[in-house]
């Protein structure tokens, strides 16, 4: 067989791999949008270097918009397989892809000089994007479930086999056996992995008795900063921001994991009697309102932990002081109520949806703070705010920054070089044949190849093929 890597090759997006037998049945692994230069966005990602076609099956690991969110674009070009994922993964998918239309229209429409307006996001006549909903509705439909833990034979040649990564509700690593003539080959894929001791989701499931492994590198070169109980980080937030100044706590986050994880630990502080009354929290994002409505729902995908919780107090998130915000008007109003608050809203990077219009409220107020909760990528506003200028530039107006800018990791859904290496000991990754590190930018690939410190380690480049 061969695997050939068609995107996260020394790069962070647009995850796609293609696993190709030698009967000539071809496994695209993943099919997400490539976002490494928003400029060249419709470029990179509206044509295939394959024919889509002649793709028998594809497997997806989960629903993050850079593994899943070309395969409409997929369909739309000819593909007509089965799309093998989880039950979560199929639901979280749906959302996020439509999601992913309107924002290509907004993007779309930015690169084209005009001002977005919430009429133009219904018609979206002059701006193309890469599918429309008919598209998703195929993705939908395409979409076969299996459960975890349970081998599935594709064919004759190929059986897979699906593990929790961690990472997000119902994300997969994936472990394919193939015989070929006498020969039985195994390869691991492990998508996106998940922190150990994450607040809702299970831990990676390592997977088993592999002879190749193609795993994600995004922290491969770092570890974890201001890594701390998150209880207690948050806790010392609200205290210092919102109860002894009467400020705000804006807390940028991606609407699928994250701000869930946050609004968790939020109501557990709430339990116990730890947020002042007088602090209310809004959850701003239509997205992940939806997914956090998911999040109840597929309480078997949870950790020892959430499932507890869920148990004693009845569901995950709600609680008094919590307000969801439906529509804009409603985040207008609570982005200028004079009351001590915490706004969680998308996206994480700071990169479009509600949280701008957040933090041009209170980027210039010294009473506020800026809490970003993960990693911003070079080039986008949050990687902006986290450089400490002293005026940003939001819709085209220059800020004063005098609210406080500070940035944690507890809240991450990757593991960091520490964590990579505790999985890889768990695969006993000394016996592989071939250990393949995509998903992260050269400079981390290149530091997690260093530590490593094997010959079998190697980065493949864009449409680099292996024979295994």
């Amino acid at each position: 067989m061969n695997v050939t890597f068609y995107g996260a090759a020394e790069q962070v997006t647009g995850s796609m791999h293609l696993l190709t037998l030698k009967s000539g049945y071809k496994i695209l692994i993943d099919c997400g949008l490539d976002y490494e230069n928003r400029n060249d966005f419709e470029m990179n990602n509206k044509n295939f270097p394959f024919l889509p076609s002649e793709i028998d099956t594809m497997v997806l690991t989960h629903s993050h918009i850079d593994h899943s969110g070309n395969i409409p674009n997929l369909i739309k070009q000819g593909f007509t397989g089965q799309i093998i994922c989880t039950e979560p993964t199929k639901v979280l998918s749906r959302n996020l892809l439509l999601d992913s239309i309107k924002v290509q229209a907004i993007e779309g429409q930015k690169r084209k000089g005009k001002k977005f307006s919430k009429k133009f996001s219904k018609k979206n006549h002059d701006v193309p994007t890469l599918y429309n909903k008919v598209h998703v509705d195929a993705t939908d439909e395409a979409m076969f479930c299996i459960k975890f833990n349970t081998p599935f034979k594709i064919n004759d040649e190929v059986t897979l086999e699906l593990t929790e990564a961690g990472h997000i509700l119902g994300a997969a690593s994936v472990k394919f056996t193939i015989t070929e003539g006498q020969e039985t080959k195994t390869i691991g894929f492990t998508g996106d992995l998940g922190n150990y001791n994450s607040k809702l989701v299970k831990d990676p499931n390592p997977l088993q008795g592999i002879d190749y492994l193609v795993t994600e590198s995004t922290y491969g070169g770092r570890l974890h900063s201001n890594i701390t109980n998150p209880e207690e980080l948050l806790l010392d937030y609200i205290k210092n921001t919102c109860e002894k100044f009467g400020g705000k706590l804006v807390i940028p986050a991606f609407s699928v994991g994250r701000t869930q994880s946050i609004l968790f630990t939020l109501k557990q502080l709430y339990i116990k009697g730890l947020i002042a009354p007088n602090v209310k929290i809004f959850t701003d994002s239509p997205l992940a309102i939806k997914t956090t409505k998911l999040y109840e729902e597929y309480h078997d995908f949870m950790n020892d932990e959430a499932a507890e919780f869920s148990k004693q107090y009845g569901d995950l998130f709600n609680f008094p002081q919590l307000y969801v915000l439906d529509n804009n008007k409603e985040s207008e109003m609570a982005s200028l109520i004079p009351e001590p608050a915490v706004i969680v809203s998308a996206a994480g990077m700071v990169e479009g949806g509600r949280i701008q219009e957040h933090i041009r409220n209170h980027i210039s107020d010294a009473f506020s703070t800026i809490l970003i909760a993960g990693y911003c990528s070079e080039g986008t506003f949050g990687h902006e705010l986290l450089m400490g200028k002293p005026t940003v530039k939001i819709n085209n107006r220059e800020k004063q920054v005098y609210a406080k800018i500070a940035r944690t990791d507890v809240f991450s859904a990757h593991p960091d070089q520490a964590g990579l290496m505790k999985y890889l000991e768990s695969v006993n990754y000394q016996s592989l044949k071939k250990i393949f590190l995509v998903h992260g930018d050269v400079s981390s690939l290149n530091k997690f190849k260093e530590k490593i410190n094997l010959p079998s380690v190697v980065i493949p480049k864009y449409e680099e093929s292996f024979d295994l």
